[in-house]
Formats: C-alpha cells, sequence, structure tokens
C-alpha cells in the first residue's frame, strides 16, 4: 500500500509581474524521504521552496498537507505545521552557548519563569546523542566547526516540531569530513521518518542522499526520477536540455602573456593553496558552485576577506599579509561586489556613488559637487547608463543599470585589475550584452580582468581562461577557445 504524502503541490504557478517564475508544477514528498531539487540558478527552486515554507502565498495551484488542502500565509504558520527551513546562510548565535542555540526563543522555565538551565541542557545533550553527536552543549558555539553548527540549526528546526526539513545548500561551505557527517546525520534523520527536501548544486551529494530527484528548468518540472534510475550525467543533461558531452576537456597550460597578478598558495578559512595568474589584457573567469570559496577569493584580492597565508603580486608589487580595500584601490585594484544593493547606495545620485572610492582624489576636505558632477558624467556614457542624469537615484535604475554604475565608479581612474563578481546576476538578455561588452572593453584596452560567478553562460561569455573552483579549491584550470560547454563546467563541479 502506498503510503499517503506528508505534502503535495498541485499545478503550482507563480509570477512576478511579467515574469512568470513556475509554471504548472507538481511535487510531493513521502514520509521518511530524501527528495532533491536540482536546476540551474534560474529555474525556480527558490520560488518554489518560499512557496513551500509559508513566504510566498499568492500563487496558482494547490497546497496539499497531511492530505488536506491548506494555505499557508508565513514561514510561522508553516513552522507550527511541521515545515522547518534551515537556510545556507546559518541563523546561529555563535557567541551563544550550543544548549542556547538549540532552544534559541523558546528555552524551558521553571515554575518562577526564570530559564531552567539544567533542563535546557540535558535536553540539547540527549537530543545531540539520538542524532550521533557528542559535544559539551555549555560551549560557546564559535568553538565547534561551521559542520557541527549546522547540526544545531536542524536539531533547533527539529525540536520546534518540524517533520519536513528543507534544506537549502547545506554542504556549500562544509569540509569533505563534515559533508560525510551531514550525509550520516540525513540518514539518521530519515530512520526518525523525517522528511526533507534537499536543494544542492553538487549533483554527486544528490544522487548519494536522495531516494527521488526533481529537475526544474525555466519555472517548470521536467522529470522526477528515482535516484537508481539516473546518473550525474543523464541529470545534467536534463538541467542544460539536451545531452552532455561524454568526453571532458582537459587542463591546458596557461599561454605566456605579460603577467598583470599573480596569487601564489593563497589559504583562508574559505579556500586553500590558490594559484592563478591573470594576464594584461585578459579576462579570467573564477567559477564554481555557490560556496566553491571563489567569492571569497575576490573579497581576498580586495582586502575584505582575511588570508592566512600566501602571495598576493600586481605589477610587480607584492601586498602585505595584510591590507585593506583602500590599500588596494592605491595599488589599482577595483572590485564590483556580487551585491549591487550592498554596494551601492541606491538612495543617493548616480554620481555620488561614481565619485565615493575616489573623494580623496577629487576634493580632499570638502566634497566639490560640481567636480564629482563632471567627473561622473563621461563615466555614466562610456558604459551607458539609462536615463543619463548623474542626479537620479541608484534605486530608481534597473538591475542592469545599477551594475553599469557600479562599473562605472573605476572608469575615471581605471584599475589595474578589475575584480568582479556576479556581473549579470538578474538581468535581462540586452543587459548581460552591455555589461559584458565594457567588460571586453576594459580587457581590450590592457587591463586586467576577473570575473567571478556561479552561472557558467557568464564567464563561458567572457573570459579566455576559465579556473574552476569546488569547496575552496581548484580543481581544473581550461583555455575557453570555442570548444568548452556548460555541462563541462558542471561536471568538473
Amino acid at each position: 500500500m502506498t503510503p499517503t504524502p506528508v505534502l503535495e503541490l498541485k499545478n503550482i504557478s507563480k509570477r512576478f509581474g511579467g515574469l512568470q517564475a513556475l509554471k504548472n508544477v507538481t511535487f510531493d514528498l513521502y514520509p521518511g524521504e530524501t527528495h532533491a531539487l536540482v536546476g540551474e540558478n534560474g529555474a525556480g527552486k527558490s520560488t518554489l521552496m518560499r512557496i513551500l515554507s509559508g513566504v510566498y502565498s499568492d500563487y496558482e495551484g494547490e497546497y496539499i498537507l497531511d492530505g488536506e488542502p491548506t494555505l499557508l500565509r508565513s514561514p510561522a504558520d508553516a513552522q507550527a505545521r511541521g515545515i522547518g527551513m534551515i537556510h545556507q546562510e546559518l541563523s546561529v548565535l555563535p557567541e551563544l552557548s550550543v544548549a542556547e542555540n538549540v532552544f534559541l526563543g523558546r528555552q524551558p522555565l521553571t515554575p518562577w519563569g526564570s530559564i531552567d538551565w539544567s533542563k535546557m541542557y540535558r535536553i540539547a545533550d540527549e537530543e545531540l546523542g539520538h542524532l550521533g553527536f557528542e559535544i559539551n552543549v555549555k560551549r560557546p558555539l564559535e568553538d565547534y566547526s561551521l559542520g557541527i553548527q549546522q547540526v544545531v540549526e536542524v536539531l533547533r528546526v527539529i525540536l520546534s516540531g518540524a517533520r519536513v526539513l528543507i534544506m537549502d545548500e547545506p554542504t556549500s561551505a562544509l569540509s569533505p569530513a563534515e559533508v560525510e557527517r551531514l550525509i550520516e546525520l540525513i540518514s539518521t534523520l530519515r530512520q526518525q521518518q523525517r522528511s526533507i527536501i534537499y536543494i544542492s548544486h553538487f549533483l554527486e551529494e544528490v544522487m548519494r542522499v536522495a531516494d527521488r530527484i526533481t529537475v526544474l528548468r525555466d519555472g517548470q518540472k521536467v522529470d522526477t526520477l528515482k535516484q537508481e534510475d539516473t546518473s550525474v550525467d543523464h541529470l545534467i543533461s536534463l538541467i542544460l536540455g539536451r545531452e552532455v558531452n561524454a568526453t571532458l576537456p582537459s587542463a591546458t597550460e596557461h599561454e605566456d602573456k605579460q603577467t598583470l597578478l599573480e596569487v601564489r598558495d593563497l589559504c583562508s578559512d574559505a579556500f586553500n593553496h590558490i594559484d592563478l595568474v591573470v594576464g594584461a589584457g585578459e579576462v579570467l573567469g573564477l567559477y564554481g558552485a555557490v560556496g566553491a570559496g571563489h567569492f571569497d577569493v575576490a573579497r581576498a584580492l580586495f582586502g575584505m576577506y582575511r588570508v592566512d597565508g600566501g602571495v598576493i603580486i600586481l605589477d610587480g608589487h607584492e601586498f602585505p599579509q595584510r591590507f585593506s580595500a583602500s590599500y588596494a584601490i592605491k595599488r589599482g585594484v577595483a572590485y564590483a561586489t556580487e551585491s549591487r544593493r550592498k554596494s551601492l547606495m541606491l538612495e543617493e545620485a548616480n554620481y555620488r556613488n561614481i565619485t565615493l572610492p575616489h573623494l580623496g582624489r577629487i576634493a580632499r576636505i570638502v566634497p566639490n559637487r560640481k567636480r564629482e558632477v563632471d567627473i561622473a558624467e563621461p563615466a555614466m556614457q562610456m558604459v551607458n547608463v539609462q536615463p543619463p542624469d548623474p542626479h537620479n537615484a541608484v534605486g530608481k535604475l534597473s538591475g542592469g543599470n545599477q551594475q553599469k554604475v557600479a562599473i562605472a565608479r573605476w572608469i575615471t581612474f581605471p584599475p589595474k585589475l578589475f575584480v568582479v563578481s556576479e556581473p549579470t546576476r538578474g538581468m535581462d538578455v540586452g543587459a548581460k550584452n552591455e555589461v559584458l561588452g565594457i567588460l571586453r572593453n576594459f580587457r581590450n584596452d590592457g587591463f586586467g580582468v576577473l570575473v567571478v560567478s556561479s552561472e557558467p553562460e557568464t564567464v563561458l561569455a567572457v573570459a579566455d581562461r576559465i579556473i574552476i573552483m569546488s569547496r575552496g579549491q581548484i580543481v581544473s584550470e581550461l583555455e575557453n577557445q570555442g570548444n568548452l560547454d556548460k555541462d563541462a563546467l558542471m561536471r568538473l563541479l
């Protein structure tokens, strides 16, 4: 007799204005099952999970929970019905003890209304033991690895009453040993009849943990398969919508060019033994799945991420072990982060955003508004910001034009090396082509460009060479001479 699904989604559709994010998607989950959800960035995975976890309630279709139609109006509503979300960015408080994090916001109380510390420590210790972990629950959580912190978050969700756990890229920042422990934890949860929705870019992991796998592409369900009926290559074919090339390209030696940037054995808590070279007049792509460490490498080159060792040499000048972003700017490094909202002052005018990193050069004491505008206008014209009004607030621009402003700020005082993370994320095709054209112009003018992305299309479209990172390490380096495609990059993750 087939068991009743814990939850079912039937013909779910969701629009954001003119964008069809999901179209007639069906999905179900059974007791004690791990059901993986895979697809490219933008395939609709996040939208579907937000519907499942109560973030979105305005959608078409039917949500059935425990055999009954339901409408979850908030994450708190979902939690009350036994659905817990474990986000990629953990919500623990590391300075508090393990036990305090397990019971965060709902500590057991004595009859007098004070926290029952002995009960809290005892239950936390017992429940972690049931999951196969023996740790000192009185110690600060920050004393433990990221993997243990994730286990604590899982336990907190379970003790809140969750029967269904949604795990979003749970291994993206974990070491190989921590990944193995998480896989063991998932096995334990299944034995306890917990149901898990597992979202990951790491298809080898998906094949290890999942009972069934659903593939999304362009907002639609492509197929749902049993784990034993598919393979990594088959999944990649379904994700991309075409057969994959069974032969991986071989790694190639870097063609001799005038070296602009040289990085040797760069190490931190997020990446290890990073060696790379960017030539003058070259675009180097740095590609990896979420959590591969490539974005942290970009921040390290700009003095925004602490490294434990290694050498950075730009145009013959070796950087000190510790340096700031202002030092990097003075030496010729520019950096556009993957988050436009964090790098730009959305309420401020275009000209102020463009001149912000250079105010010390423009006016050492009092900012000169007219000079700032005179400097910003030509830069805006060069990247074709629309509308071209320097006084317009950046927040009123489209995503593509906001990215152009983030790039324009480096044109007036051109850098030697331009590091740009996710330069085309969230843009339409026209805006993407414009931004990629700007980066090619940087290269053609003899500058070095490092493009960091988790979108294979981006690095394939603009990079001369591509370095692939996985779990904090470089796994391959390939020449991009027209013979590479997305499946070749994805299979190397």
